[in-house]
């Protein structure tokens, strides 16, 4: 296997095979999802469960169980994602802190780091130079 296409065809192929009697995802954690993704990562876990009439550990307890991550995880990745594409854009590394609600850019900094193995700065290099 060689090409990209052809991975991604695997890829297909495998998360295809997964989802076969797999379980349905309860509206609840499928709206939170939404919410998580609507809001670009910023939210907090506690109130999302508020939403449902459920308890923080509950909602953890479920949406961790049918998606595979915590919900707070799920948040830190969608936040993370939304400031690679602000890189990608070209923005800078303090306007993409504060546009996607990082408490300064050492926060932007830690997560970067811990998620992509590099600097904002090495990110947003990468971001643009395969843009």
């Amino acid at each position: 296997m060689t090409t990209w296409q052809e991975r991604l065809a695997l890829t297909d192929g495998f998360l295809a095979r997964r989802t076969v009697g797999a379980r349905p995802i309860s509206p609840e954690v499928a709206a939170a999802w939404d919410t998580i993704v609507a809001r670009s990562g910023r939210v907090r876990v506690s109130a999302l469960a508020e939403s449902f009439g459920w308890s923080r550990q509950r909602l953890w307890s479920r949406f961790t169980d049918q998606i595979g991550v915590t919900p707070k995880r799920a948040a830190v990745l969608v936040r993370f994602d939304h400031a690679a594409r602000a890189f990608r854009a070209g923005d800078s590394v303090g306007d993409t802190a504060l546009a996607c609600g990082y408490a300064d850019q050492s926060h932007l900094h830690r997560d970067v780091l811990a998620l992509a193995g590099c600097t904002p700065g090495e990110l947003a290099d990468r971001a643009t130079s395969a843009g």
